[in-house]
């Protein structure tokens, strides 16, 4: 198998949920043997844990739910109006080519897009034949519905395409927006991206103890090897991986590029909280989750907001604009918390986490982003002081420093009955 062969394995990974435990297996396969050597005793035992090679199966699903096509109303067009459309009828995922057949649709009928109410907004027999549509009233009748439906179908579609880049954001960063080129035939690129955004989607754990970090000993490990690697393709580790000595290796242009799309993200998000919590009597003061609350999609949005937020504050600390953060710097956002884990804290002795005593003591971020209020870095500092949380080291105030080396621990889907 070629290096090209290699690379298009592990890139295929990374818009799934694959184990790391398979990852790995994908690297040792991937990696030369000059660099696989130093590595094979890690990797052995890694590898040991994976459930595909002990069971041949995992629990943990390997795809994200990806939304669902428009496979029902584009049959239906086929049925009622390909003779209308000249052939041109998508697969039903794509809504940029759902909206051209709508618009053509539109035009044959005299429907103006937007305006579906069967009552209202459909044209009488006598506007009909003022504008040429030559149809029987029954069938006009049918292919208005089906505009109409398409038109919901492909707003639907696009908004349910831009969740899971949201889930994909949180999980893994920007590592599913790579192609294959932008690893540029190097292994050893593709093997670190493609192991710590394995690592970055590990499920959530049913804890008070945190969540595992994903910068464990292999990720070190080969993330060793691409800085010894004089080929290595820093552009795409830093879609995943923004240490400060990560970003320093980019130029100028590209470290503004990242800038721009963190920021579009940042924005894209921020609106988008600002709706669920309009919606949703999330209480803000504890973040437990209760009844009526949409705790998926907002635990979704914080996790591609923090993610955005962590990475944005690297780059613009790489840039050396810091003072930004004296006029503006918002926070982070909490997840909603499962009332029984609220209550294993509380019998602990814990009480509220003190990240979410901060985040009630300031403003919500998606109006400090929007301008509509104000917080700075010595705001967040000054309330973390009053809560007894460190800034940087928390990531309120800095990026995450991303030096700390976990210990591996076997995927929970991999480990082996007792």
């Amino acid at each position: 198998m070629s290096a090209t062969d290699h690379i298009e394995r592990l890139h295929a990974t990374l818009k799934r949920r694959e184990t790391p435990e398979t990852v790995a297996k994908l690297v040792r396969e991937a990696l030369p043997v000059v660099q696989r050597q130093g590595l094979l005793t890690l990797l052995g035992e890694i590898i040991g844990g994976a459930a595909k090679e002990r069971f041949g199966w995992s629990s943990m699903a390997a795809a994200f739910r990806a939304p669902a096509g428009a496979e029902k109303q584009i049959a239906k067009a086929r049925e009622l109006a390909l003779l209308f459309l000249d052939g041109r009828l998508p697969e039903g995922d794509d809504p940029d080519a759902l909206d051209a057949v709508i618009e053509a649709l539109d035009r044959r009928i005299g429907k103006t897009r937007g305006r579906s109410s069967f009552k209202d907004d459909r044209p009488d027999r006598a506007a009909r034949r003022r504008m040429g549509v030559v149809l029987s009233r029954r069938r006009y009748a049918k292919l208005f519905r089906l505009a109409a439906r398409l038109e919901r179908k492909a707003a639907t579609l696009r908004e349910e395409q831009t969740k899971l880049e949201l889930v994909l954001v949180g999980k893994a960063a920007l590592a599913p927006r790579l192609a294959v080129n932008d690893f540029a035939g190097d292994v050893a690129t593709a093997a670190f991206v493609a192991y710590y955004s394995a690592r970055m989607k590990l499920r959530s754990e049913f804890t008070i103890a945190g969540q595992q970090r994903p910068f464990d000993r292999l990720s070190a490990r080969l993330l060793g090897l691409c800085e010894r690697n004089p080929s290595t393709r820093w552009w795409a580790v830093a879609h995943v991986f923004p240490r400060a000595d990560v970003l320093a290796r980019l130029s100028d242009e590209e470290r503004g590029r990242l800038l721009g799309i963190w920021f579009d993200i940042l924005q894209s998000v921020a609106d988008r909280l600002d709706a669920v919590q309009a919606r949703s009597a999330i209480d803000m003061d504890t973040m437990i989750v209760k009844r009526g609350n949409d705790s998926s999609t907002w635990n979704m949005l914080a996790g591609a907001w923090n993610r955005a937020r962590d990475h944005w504050i690297a780059l613009i600390e790489a840039m050396g604009m810091e003072a930004l953060f004296d006029t503006m710097l918002p926070g982070k956002v909490m997840r909603l918390m499962a009332a029984d884990v609220a209550a294993w804290h509380r019998a602990q002795g814990m009480g509220t986490h003190a990240d979410t005593l901060v985040w009630d003591d300031l403003p919500r971020p998606w109006l400090v982003l929007r301008g509509e209020a104000s917080c700075t870095r010595g705001d967040i500092e000054a309330v973390c002081e009053a809560h007894g949380v460190e800034p940087a080291k928390s990531g309120w105030a800095k990026a995450r420093p991303r030096t700390a080396i976990a210990e591996f621990r076997p995927t929970p889907e991999s480990m082996e009955s007792p």
